[in-house]
């Protein structure tokens, strides 16, 4: 199996950076790859920095397959990126650090379309309280859920949706806590999911824990909350094997796949900004010259 980016995986970093680029005109390709080389080299051991790229910038980098940019009809803001990167560290000095040499790396190549700093929020929660990313899966169901399977196209590599989400936290806390939890579909203090039985079908893990013809719609959560007491929310974070699947669960979540039931999440918490990217290999990388 070829080397996944580091970072994926590994859950132990307290402070994130994400930055969202979009191209400017005139780049020509050679100055595109340069970039590449330039951001690749500054990956090290402690500080992830892991790429990601939109439609159009991968186009530039490799042809051998494309896919489109973020839509979902106008039902969530589609301001789809061209070049995506992620820093994590265990130290917010290390994050700032390092993110200073990516915007160097970047120079005026690219325009900054988001620079987003997040955080853990005390035992891995959301802003909302309860705990964030529980339905990831384990050992090797994660990377099949994560990778894409041989023989398709990008095999090794992974999509990656982000979304930056805001609450509306005081609307969400006036609920009391039972009513929360029928929100998102499991217990706020520790974490259990509903029984089938009980579980409101408008839930967040109503809608979003499903199978599609017999396969689970699995995916790998890194999500973050970031913000301040002006706003704040959840920047999401998450990888899988199929890009359908991200665009199947959005449309559950809208009540606009299988049925009409919309996700009562979308009462307290609202998407400004939604890309998907192409996360390559570190192999596909380091073989960039």
């Amino acid at each position: 199996m070829s080397t996944p980016q580091a970072g994926i995986f590994d859950r132990s970093f307290q402070y994130h950076l994400f930055f969202e680029f979009c191209l400017t005109s005139g780049l020509p390709d050679d100055a595109v790859e340069a970039l590449v080389q330039r951001l690749n080299a500054l990956k090290q051991d402690g500080t992830p920095v892991m790429l990601a790229f939109g439609p159009n910038l991968w186009s530039r980098l490799d042809n051998r397959f494309s896919f489109p940019p973020f839509s979902l009809e106008g039902h969530v803001p589609a301001t789809q990126g061209d070049l995506w990167i992620w820093v994590q560290g265990k130290t917010r000095s290390d994050v700032f650090d390092t993110a200073l040499k990516v915007r160097d790396a970047v120079g005026d190549d690219l325009a900054v379309q988001l620079e987003l700093s997040g955080f853990v929020y005390h035992d891995m929660r959301d802003l909302t309280g309860f705990v964030d990313g529980i339905g990831n899966p384990t050992g090797e169901k994660a990377e099949k859920a994560t990778f894409i399977p041989e023989a398709h196209p990008g095999a090794g590599g992974s999509w990656l949706l982000t979304q930056k989400w805001v609450h509306d936290l005081k609307a969400f806390n006036k609920l009391p806590v039972d009513e929360q939890e029928r929100v998102f579909g499991r217990t706020k203090a520790d974490a259990v999911e509903f029984d089938e039985d009980k579980m409101p079908p408008d839930s967040h893990v109503g809608r979003t824990d499903v199978d599609r013809d017999g396969v689970p719609q699995k995916m790998w959560r890194r999500s973050v909350p970031y913000g301040d007491t002006s706003e704040h929310g959840l920047y999401f974070v998450s990888f899988t094997c199929e890009l359908d699947r991200f665009d199947y669960l959005l449309r559950r979540m809208y009540g606009i796949a299988d049925d009409t039931v919309k996700d009562r999440l979308l009462e307290f918490s609202r998407p400004v900004m939604s890309s998907w990217w192409y996360v390559p290999t570190q192999d596909w990388l380091d073989g960039i010259n």
